[in-house]
């Protein structure tokens, strides 16, 4: 859209935000809630706990350092041994009772060493991973087998993710630590005779866990307790979404707000506002506007608390799609606990009956009228395709990444997209009238 012509001195809109207003949706809504109501109540103790600790000969070079041995001792030492299962895995899994010791006293030699079948390790733990039981995997994250290509195995991964999740709601996070390694580095991309590289020097590691959503939650909150655990760097997590409904309103008001008056239609209270009427925007050409104040903002607030996402995922505007029929781009996102007291914004979330967790700040220059959809898409995060390598020949000082973990959990993401047949976790549509 052209930009707005000089002598338009006063703009009138409404956004209305397609949401579910009648009452047999309201009444689903509330059934949904119900259910989860039921099932956290039912669904809050762990039966088992299957602890897999990858032992392929990479692994060695973890073992005296500082960061992963405290991270072992807290993790292991946080779970009911009447429960646990602990196991060695590279190709197979190898019952190993009394892991922690073995692992502080560097004993965690099985059969074979020589390989870590990621297929193998992840497919293992998600079958075990059902009703309220809960896998637990310690890996480098290298893929190494033999005349197996990474990016094939990908697509297996994924196969077996899907079909998992097609009989059960398992969710997986994913957990990116770095410890001290010093020993042998085994490369997967050198030339024969080049593979064996010694190093000294921060790596890389990872943990991930498998289960229901309540069994999940448990175990962040009493055994793997993140802000408990050195040398953490990031998370993800993937889960199913189907019957997750999301609370969301429009803040008239607040540091967000860029427009002379932006008001609520009577009929909406302000814990849920599905329409708004703005004018006097500073956007036209005045001649005493700068043109740097010409331009619309607005803050839209919004309840993640049901969507298990890191803050970081939730945050990074990237994961946004907005419809480019409009001039619209999703500028900001803010998490609300972040606020500062005694502010505009603060005081008017302070006021309202609904909590939300994050505000969507939107802004547009040009393209103001039309119909505006506002996505966040289920991408691969950005950490995660950030750590992984093809190339890891030249591994001296490199200290972020792994051979080939991107396409192992992108194996991952894709199971959970296709399950849940779409690409989005929200979708906000909004229409925006002269």
């Amino acid at each position: 859209m052209k930009y707005l012509h000089i002598k338009i001195l006063f703009l009138t809109f409404i956004i209305s935000i397609t949401a579910c207003d009648n009452k047999k949706e309201k009444e689903e809504v509330e059934k949904l809630k119900d259910v989860d109501q039921v099932t956290k109540s039912e669904s809050s103790d762990i039966s088992k706990i299957n602890f897999y600790f990858e032992n392929s000969a990479s692994m060695n070079g973890y073992l005296t350092g500082d960061d992963f041995l405290e991270t072992l001792n807290r993790i292991i030492g946080n779970m009911n041994e009447e429960i646990l299962n602990s196991y060695f895995v590279n190709t197979s899994e190898y019952a190993a009772d009394n892991i922690l010791d073995r692992i502080e006293k560097r004993n965690i030699k099985t059969m074979g060493i020589e390989n870590s079948d990621h297929q193998f390790i992840f497919e293992n733990a998600i079958k075990n991973a059902t009703d309220n039981e809960l896998s637990i995997v310690i890996t480098d994250g290298i893929y190494s087998v033999d005349g197996k290509s990474p990016n094939i195995v990908s697509i297996k991964i994924e196969n077996a993710f899907k079909k998992a999740l097609q009989q059960n709601e398992i969710e997986t996070v994913i957990l990116k630590l770095s410890s001290n390694f010093n020993g042998t580095y085994y490369s997967e991309s050198c030339e024969p005779g080049h593979k064996a590289i010694k190093i000294n020097q921060e790596r890389p590691y990872y943990v991930l866990l498998f289960g229901n959503s309540e069994i999940i939650n448990k175990a962040m909150n009493e055994i793997v307790v993140i802000k408990d655990l050195p040398g953490f760097k990031e998370q993800a997590r993937f889960f199913i979404t189907k019957n997750k409904s999301i609370n969301y309103t429009i803040l008239t008001q607040g540091e967000e707000k860029h427009a002379n008056k932006l008001e609520a239609e009577n009929k909406y209270s302000k814990d849920n506002i599905k329409s708004i009427k703005g004018e006097r925007f500073a956007l036209g050409g005045f001649k005493s506007t700068p043109k740097e104040d010409k331009y619309l903002r607005f803050g839209i607030a919004i309840d993640y608390s049901k969507y298990s996402l890191p803050d970081s995922y939730l945050t990074d505007v990237n994961n946004y799609e907005v419809d480019d029929k409009t001039g619209y781009k999703v500028v900001k996102v803010t998490n609300i606990s972040n606020l500062k007291s005694n502010t505009k914004t603060y005081d008017v979330l302070e006021n309202l009956k609904t909590k939300y967790t994050h505000i969507i700040i939107v802004k547009a220059t040009n393209g103001l009228f039309g119909d505006l959809e506002i996505d966040l898409k289920k991408n691969l995060p950005s950490w995660i395709r950030n750590s992984g390598m093809d190339n890891d020949c030249e591994i001296i000082d490199n200290t972020t990444q792994t051979f080939a973990f991107d396409q192992l959990i992108n194996g991952i993401s894709k199971a959970y997209e296709k399950v849940n047949d779409n690409d989005k976790y929200i979708e906000l549509k909004l229409k925006i009238k002269v």
